[in-house]
């Protein structure tokens, strides 16, 4: 149950940043995409564009999970 925990905490996280950018901003609004990876896991990617100081900024949050590649698993040499 801990990686649920800290993914709700994160996402409450970026929850706040985007509203204190978007208080900041004044004008820009974030647009939300969920995705989800077919290996395990997912994420939310929000963007903002055309705001009154922000041209474009995003905030994303991804929780991924799966077998890990075996590229990774070397040790660098």
């Amino acid at each position: 149950m801990f990686k649920e925990e800290v993914a709700v905490r994160y996402k409450q996280i970026q929850d706040e940043i985007c509203h204190g950018l978007e208080i900041a901003d004044g004008k820009g609004k974030f647009e939300e995409e969920l995705w989800e990876r077919s290996g395990g896991g997912g994420g939310r990617t929000r963007i903002m564009q055309n705001g009154a100081i922000i041209e474009k900024g995003g905030v994303n949050f991804s929780a991924v999970h799966g077998k890990l590649p075996e590229a990774v698993k070397k040790p660098l040499m």
